[in-house]
């Protein structure tokens, strides 16, 4: 399942998530204020700066929402294990924080459209010429983090390249600079801040594009709401669709993902 996405400049790829617009937009009212709760671990979407500021791309998208609504808009910051609790004794109206669904999760909460995914992304060598395809990989040593969905992924659908299993994400960057293997396939995100890094020193490229499966890669982030609480979740749809429509979330992505990984 590959996202939508639109170019905002040439070197630039803004991935699209959002679907159709809300019937709200047509029939219903948008809640006058909207009570966030997020932690404050979750980089680049929720941290703390050297002076112990909040913000993130979460913070922003937050504050983005509501002022798409014209809606008044707090943000608790709880411990991870507290913001369910939060949101299902009325203390809060939406979790922004990177909640799973999973079934337990979904016996008591709503979750929005997703508003940002996690593709797996090929790096290879400056100098490589690799498009890495299933069909373009064959012989090609590939690092992988052991036991990861990437290296699962790898072994169902690239079955010919040679896949090179590492303990962490560190060794497996190590061996791509230092020229062992002929390319790397990890999490996007997580190898666009690397490839910018001295540790990478230039080393480095995407190399074809991106690849989603919620088979084997995380179904992405969304925003919780209680599931009884459908006048909630359908403001926070239309405050995301409109995102998606003016630009601003383009605008968010480039703020906290300069490099891009779609």
């Amino acid at each position: 399942m590959a996202a939508g996405t639109y170019d905002i400049a040439s070197s630039m790829t803004i991935p699209s998530f959002s679907g159709g617009q809300s019937g709200l937009a047509i029939t219903g009212k948008v809640p006058e204020k909207i009570r966030f709760v997020a932690a404050d671990d979750f980089p680049p979407f929720a941290f703390r700066d050297s002076e112990q500021r909040l913000m993130g791309y979460n913070v922003d998208l937050a504050r983005e929402i509501c002022q798409s609504l014209k809606a008044a808009c707090s943000l608790q910051v709880l411990p991870f294990e507290h913001l369910t609790n939060a949101v299902l004794n009325g203390e809060a109206d939406a979790i922004i924080a990177g909640l799973s669904m999973t079934p337990n999760s979904l016996e008591n909460l709503s979750f929005s459209q997703v508003y940002m995914r996690f593709p797996g992304r090929f790096s290879v060598a400056q100098n490589s010429s690799i498009e890495p395809l299933p069909e373009t990989m064959d012989g090609k040593h590939v690092a992988v983090v052991k036991g990861s969905r990437h290296e699962a992924f790898l072994e169902r659908f690239f079955a010919g390249a040679n896949v090179v299993s590492f303990e962490n994400e560190e060794l497996a960057r190590a061996a791509l600079a230092q020229s062992k293997v002929d390319a790397l396939f990890g999490d996007g995100m997580k190898l666009s801040f690397w490839l910018d890094t001295r540790t990478a020193n230039g080393c480095c490229k995407f190399a074809g594009g991106p690849w989603l499966d919620p088979s084997y890669f995380s179904g992405g982030l969304a925003i919780a709401t209680r599931g009884d609480n459908p006048k909630m979740l359908n403001a926070i749809n239309l405050g995301l669709t409109r995102l998606q429509s003016n630009g601003r979330l383009g605008e968010l992505y480039l703020r906290y993902f300069p490099r891009g990984f779609f």
